[in-house]
């Protein structure tokens, strides 16, 4: 064994083993768990999105990273899991946003608009257009990427909504028997026809008021099929905007 691999074994031994590119000049290279981490996920979504899933290697991160292979595997113990921490961390803002309650449908049209136009912007942006081409290309040679991206992905950032629906329903604000089934046809009915235009290249970028118009129609669509009987419903027209 070299002497530049003994020292380099015994760094990683007590945690200062690697030192990412932008933090080696004038400073010590000591850096916390957490922070190695999101070091690592970074690196490794702008290596799997220049190089393809299959085509990118664990040398090529840690490289990228400035960081030892052995550091990366300590890590995460695939590549697969790494993906899918990369897909979780790009998921985790709009997958934890809170959703508050609606006291009538005024209040949940509101509500809706305000928290569906996050997700599209956030499910239409250049970004994570890139890494849903990505998964689209590889998905035939690794299936595995598939499910690790629609489970760390599109399964958890539906869940706000989910829960925002089931505690509606509870409420008597809504009529939603299934949230799961609404939470998924009411996304479809906001971005699908605008992604797959994105995905495909039919459409360069998604601009703000396409979304807000299309946010604006699905959600008064949808609170008309959910509508509570007996309730005044104060959003005549509204599909129309």
């Amino acid at each position: 064994m070299s002497v530049k691999q003994i020292i380099s074994d015994t760094a990683d031994s007590i945690g200062g083993g690697d030192c990412p590119m932008r933090l080696r000049r004038g400073r010590p290279c000591l850096i916390e768990e957490a922070e190695r981490r999101q070091l690592v996920i970074e690196a490794a979504e702008s290596v799997f999105l220049e190089m393809g899933y299959s085509a990118a290697g664990t040398s090529d991160i840690a490289r990228k990273a400035g960081m030892s292979k052995k550091t990366i595997y300590r890590l995460f113990d695939s590549k697969e899991s790494l993906f899918a921490a990369v897909v979780a961390a790009r998921c985790e803002a709009i997958a934890i946003t809170a959703i508050e309650d609606a006291t009538d449908l005024n209040s949940a049209e509101k509500i809706l608009c305000h928290y569906l136009g996050l997700f599209a912007r956030f499910v239409l942006g250049p970004r994570q257009a890139a890494i849903y081409r990505l998964v689209i290309a590889e998905a035939h040679r690794v299936p595995e990427l598939s499910r690790a991206f629609y489970r760390e992905g599109p399964a958890k950032a539906r869940v706000p909504l989910v829960q925002w629906l089931e505690r509606q329903n509870a409420r008597g604000v809504l009529g939603v028997a299934n949230a799961v089934a609404a939470a998924s046809m009411l996304l479809s009915m906001v971005i699908a026809d605008l992604h797959m235009r994105l995905l495909i290249g039919d459409a360069g970028t998604i601009d703000q008021s396409t979304i807000d118009k299309r946010v604006r129609y699905a959600v008064a669509v949808f609170l008309r099929g959910t509508q509570v009987s007996g309730t005044e419903n104060k959003m005549a027209g509204q599909e129309r905007g």
